[in-house]
């Protein structure tokens, strides 16, 4: 009985002893966790991060996707992409001189165009619009807020109804959060 007794109290100190050591880790860990918190939010708020979303085809038939890039709560750029059907004359000129012509009397066009060329002039945009095919074009809008004069491409009559000083007031995630719940989906690539 006694032998039990002694063998029963060396169980426990052994059981004793190796639960100590396991509340130990655990409050370490705890404690390096809580103290990586603050080097995570940092973190996040240095990291650079590019969201693709793609939208639903309109009614009209446009198709857009956005590449949105930022760093914390700042827009670094916006890349607006989208695929939309030609209008019928358009459709007819394309038809009678093909898709190489038609671009290149669409690029004189636009060139002629004074509220496309002073939005074009921006430092910080770019823009263009591409015959894909002979129902199809493409237009691409690149704004790089780094280097953009915001003020001045929102007074511009091209850019007018982009409402960038509205857009910019929004927090980037909560914006692509936004957008998702109006229907885009997010793209990896």
């Amino acid at each position: 009985m006694k032998r039990s007794l002694i063998l029963l109290t060396i169980i426990l100190t052994v059981l004793a002893g190796c639960s100590q050591k396991k509340e130990t880790k655990s409050k370490t860990s705890k404690q390096s966790i809580d103290n990586m918190l603050p080097v995570i939010a940092s973190a996040e708020k240095e990291t650079v991060v590019t969201k693709n979303l793609s939208f639903p085809k309109t009614a009209e038939g446009v198709q857009q996707t956005q590449t949105i890039t930022y760093k914390g709560d700042q827009f670094l750029s916006l890349t607006i992409e989208q695929i939309m059907p030609m209008k019928e004359e358009m459709k007819k000129v394309v038809a009678e001189v093909g898709v190489a012509e038609a671009q290149k009397l669409l690029e004189k066009s636009l060139s002629e165009d004074e509220k496309f060329t002073q939005a074009k002039s921006l430092e910080g945009f770019s823009t263009s619009l591409e015959i894909i095919n002979e129902q199809e074009l493409k237009r691409i809008h690149t704004f790089d807020f780094q280097v953009l004069d915001v003020n001045k491409a929102a007074n511009t009559e091209y850019l007018k109804n982009m409402k960038l000083k509205e857009f910019l007031k929004m927090k980037p995630k909560e914006y692509v959060e936004d957008q998702i719940a109006s229907g885009a989906t997010e793209v990896n690539q």
